[in-house]
């Protein structure tokens, strides 16, 4: 069980009577609790809501941050910003609530074909990318365990985040405060209350909805232009199969774990938005890894993880205000990214809640005004 000790000065600020609070976070996934943290840290009260019981996306997500993706093999989004803020994000909240969320990683990866050879060539000559790319290896010589025939790549500032460990102790640290309720939230009960909103005995000033995939129940925010997507992983060990610390990109990903057990992902499925895993899905994974391997292998399955990825048409996380009901804001749209992504976006919210600022253009919900 985790124990937290919070400063006394933290818990003077906690607020554990008043059935007010400034701020209603709806949702209790990594976007909703970083928010909370966020707030907490600022001073400003709030009170989260959300259902452990529902499905949620980062349970399942293996939190892999990459900096260069795709079959274009194209620099993330924003990444020279983004990554400095999650780590640093990561590394507070680590200290205080005695966790190892934060983990960078070497990462190699494949090449498929000639035009991948010399699409990274292009990319080693781009100055964009010198800080995230590193030696190229010529065919079959950098990892002896995979089918290598045109060479691979080194990937700096790859790592990967713990986010169920995260997110379930800063609930845990909410609950013991008496500022998280673990319930579903009941949308026909939010009401405009004269200046600000009331949801059953609780009024706050301002409603954030931090919902991810369960966005179309909101009844406010359900025309949001969000792409959902389905994604499973398989987690496995093998008697036979021992990476070493590094993430492996061939046609699918292999993200080793200090225990010796290893996952492989991830799907990508906008058709079967079911929460449940699937066969079919468990069998590309297993061939994608067949495939990737030189040597056959027993791969034991110890658990097929699925979850819905609430991705946008644009690629770019969804922040701001409802353009017509004063005081509902939203954030969502973190997709596949949602470990590097989510630190930024939750500052810029709180930013522009409590002092303000505009937010990024592109990823404010006002892009999409007419």
């Amino acid at each position: 069980m985790l124990n937290v000790r919070l400063p006394t000065d933290l818990l003077s600020q906690i607020q554990t009577s008043s059935t007010d609070s400034t701020h209603l976070v709806v949702g209790a996934g990594l976007a909703g609790c970083l928010l909370a943290w966020r707030l907490q840290q600022r001073g400003a009260p709030f009170r989260l809501i959300g259902s452990t019981a529902m499905p949620s996306a980062f349970s399942v997500a293996a939190g892999v941050i990459n900096p260069v993706t795709g079959r274009w093999m194209t620099k993330s989004w924003n990444f020279d910003h983004l990554l400095p803020a999650a780590e640093a994000t990561y590394r507070d909240i680590e200290q205080p609530l005695g966790l190892n969320i934060y983990h960078p990683i070497p990462e190699l990866r494949f090449c498929q074909n000639a035009d991948d050879v010399k699409r990274v060539g292009r990319r080693m000559r781009n100055p964009r990318y010198q800080d995230v790319l590193g030696d190229f290896h010529e065919a079959a010589h950098a990892a002896p365990q995979f089918n290598d025939p045109h060479g691979s790549f080194d990937i700096n500032q790859a790592a990967y985040v713990d986010l169920p460990t995260l997110v379930r102790a800063l609930r845990k640290v909410f609950k013991e405060q008496c500022l998280f309720q673990d319930e579903v939230f009941e949308h026909a009960q939010l009401k405009r209350d004269g200046d600000g909103w009331k949801y059953k005995a609780l009024r706050a000033d301002k409603v954030i909805f931090c919902e991810g995939a369960a966005h179309r129940a909101n009844p406010w925010f359900k025309e949001l232009p969000l792409k959902p997507a389905k994604g499973e992983t398989l987690l496995c060990q093998s008697p036979t199969l021992q990476l070493p610390p590094k993430l492996f990109h061939h046609t699918k990903w292999f993200l080793p774990y200090p225990d010796g057990s290893f996952r492989i992902g991830a799907t990508y499925d906008e058709a079967d938005l079911t929460a449940e895993p699937t066969e079919a899905r468990k069998n590309e994974l297993l061939d994608a890894a067949k495939g990737a391997l030189k040597a056959p292998h027993e791969i034991q399955i110890t658990a097929h993880l699925a979850g819905i990825r609430p991705s946008t048409v644009d690629s770019r996380p969804i922040v701001g205000a409802h353009p017509k009901e004063p005081g509902l804001y939203v954030l969502n749209g973190l997709g596949s990214k949602g470990a590097s992504t989510a630190p930024n976006m939750t500052t810029q919210l709180v930013e522009h809640l409590l002092d303000g600022r505009p937010l990024d253009p592109e990823v404010d919900l006002a892009r999409y005004s007419d």
